[in-house]
């Protein structure tokens, strides 16, 4: 007999809720009896857990809580307790284990715990799997990794429409079961009003919203708009949606689950993710440090994903890690003495498209839409940065905006070692009215070779004078920059008189390039 303690008034949202429900009505299948200990029975909460018995614990500190736990499992002669709490310590556990219960903890923040199950379905790259190594007994088993993620089981099998029949265009909205309203406003204001008025909108209001009646008022404005209210599954509206917006969390899942575009941000600090994870999973826009101005400006980029959707639906099916919805019935078996295969997760290789072989390790790669935040992180390193026109750090939102709508050749120099690949640098060009050519690159590293960049400027110069063999390269380059400046001398960079008209070009080129800067040109005919 199990008993579940869901800590929900303190963790907020419903996301535990609704996960606890999923697990015991898996348990529920294997003909046993599964008790909910809440310590806020709302409405919402009695209604969901109907087919369970409920307990409704009020407590003060967790040294209370656990003894008000331990006498409701004796009084219902119940023998394992799964806690699913970000707010009850270690030491929780410690109380309940010397009552000697059997006790499974459900966690994505790697913390000390003791217990005999460790259940963690976050995603953190190839590391996943040695996570809590020495946060746990040896002897509790740890299901780890997206093969775990408890989703309502109805995402077991997946109906998403195909590109051609995905009209009308829907975007599902969604801050999770709390969350203020008024953020949405602020991105539907910031829609265009074609998108507006010609986009199906489905808009999840959780219980614990606030701003509702702001979404009800537009709601009443706009007839394409569906308000979604005590709805408690929202897998069809995944599965019919073209993109959803929203707050990460639940939903990461469910996207990858029904293979659906995304564009996510980050309300609290448990969802914060580091996007290089993500990716993993197919899921590329994600914005953690988001402020108020910042909604505004996503129905901008709303408005670009839904005029670029087959590129955004191409990075869901680059994925390298997949989501089902059977983790509840894994759990379940785990839990009541079933064997599975614990970790099981497939990883999906994914290596870029070699243009050109340079040396027998190092390759000229297309850049595709997979790099959007690679390029973006390897531009705001301050190796880069401090040398370049526009110094500060670029923004997320701002990067997306501007990649989306870019025309620039990307390529990146890619380091082999077997099977493994490590990216160089990236660099880029374009051709300005068919006679001049401009273009950069940066390092991904700290570290990068003189011998590296040489090779890359020497194909870069090559591969342009082939193709446009006419147009002259303009370049502007930081005074400081000794090792450019002496890389590109070398290669036959030359000054550009300052009254020529050269020069006017490039100024128009590099508009905030100042007296730090070399201005330079190459001609492929006078080499």
């Amino acid at each position: 007999m199990f008993a579940i303690r869901i800590t929900n008034k303190q963790d907020n949202g419903i996301g535990h809720l609704m996960r606890m429900k999923h697990l015991a009505s898996a348990l529920k299948q294997h003909q046993l009896g599964v008790h909910i200990i809440l310590d806020d029975l709302c409405q919402f909460s009695q209604t969901l857990y109907t087919d369970f018995k409920v307990a409704d614990v009020h407590w003060q500190n967790y040294e209370e809580d656990a003894l008000l736990t331990i006498n409701y499992m004796h009084q219902n002669s119940l023998s394992h307790l799964i806690v699913d709490s970000y707010t009850l310590p270690h030491e929780y556990e410690q109380l309940i284990k010397k009552s000697g219960f059997t006790l499974t903890v459900i966690d994505d923040n790697e913390r000390q715990h003791t217990c005999d199950f460790l259940i963690d379905y976050k995603w953190v790259g190839p590391n996943t799997k040695s996570r809590y190594e020495s946060l746990v007994p040896t002897d509790c088993v740890r299901l780890l990794g997206p093969n775990y993620c408890i989703l309502d089981p109805t995402y077991r099998t997946v109906e998403k429409h195909s590109s051609e029949s995905d009209l009308p265009v829907r975007v599902l909205f969604s801050l999770g079961g709390g969350g203020d309203l008024f953020i949405l406003k602020r991105i539907f204001d910031g829609l265009p009003r074609a998108i507006q008025a010609n986009v199906l909108f489905d808009i999840v209001v959780g219980p614990y919203a606030t701003n509702k009646d702001t979404m009800y008022a537009i709601g009443q404005e706009f007839p394409n708009i569906n308000i979604l209210e005590n709805v408690t599954c929202l897998k069809e509206y995944y599965e019919r949606a073209s993109l959803f917006v929203g707050a990460l969390g639940t939903s990461f899942y469910e996207c990858a689950a029904t293979k659906t575009p995304a564009i996510t941000f980050s309300l609290e600090d448990n969802q914060t993710n580091d996007i290089d994870i993500l990716e993993w999973l197919g899921h590329y826009l994600h914005i953690n440090d988001v402020s108020i101005d910042d909604f505004l400006r996503l129905g901008e980029l709303i408005d670009i994903a839904l005029s670029q959707l087959p590129r955004l639906q191409l990075l869901v099916a680059k994925r390298k890690v997949s989501v089902d919805g059977e983790g509840a019935r894994r759990i379940a078996k785990a839990l009541v003495g079933e064997k599975i295969s614990t970790n099981c997760f497939a990883i999906a290789e994914q290596h870029c498209e070699v243009k050109t072989e340079l040396t027998d390790n190092l390759v000229v790669c297309q850049v595709d839409d997979t790099h959007i935040n690679s390029y973006l992180s390897a531009r705001n390193l301050p190796s880069n940065s401090v040398r370049m026109t526009v110094q500060n750090a670029i923004k997320p939102l701002e990067h997306y905006l501007w990649w989306f709508n870019q025309s620039r050749f990307n390529f990146v120099i890619t380091e082999r070692e077997g099977s493994r690949q490590s990216q160089s640098l990236y660099i880029w060009h374009n051709l300005y009215k068919d006679k001049y050519l401009y273009g950069g690159w940066f390092s991904c590293n700290q570290d990068l070779s003189l011998p590296i960049a040489m090779i890359a400027l020497q194909w870069q110069l090559e591969f342009c004078k082939a193709s446009h063999p006419n147009a002259i390269w303009l370049a502007v380059i930081h005074k400081d920059n000794k090792f450019v400046n002496l890389l590109n001398s070398y290669m036959g960079f030359v000054a550009i008189p300052i009254h020529s008209k050269e020069y006017k070009v490039t100024q128009q080129l590099f508009p905030l390039a100042d007296e730090q800067f070399n201005f330079v040109m190459w001609d492929p005919n006078a080499q």
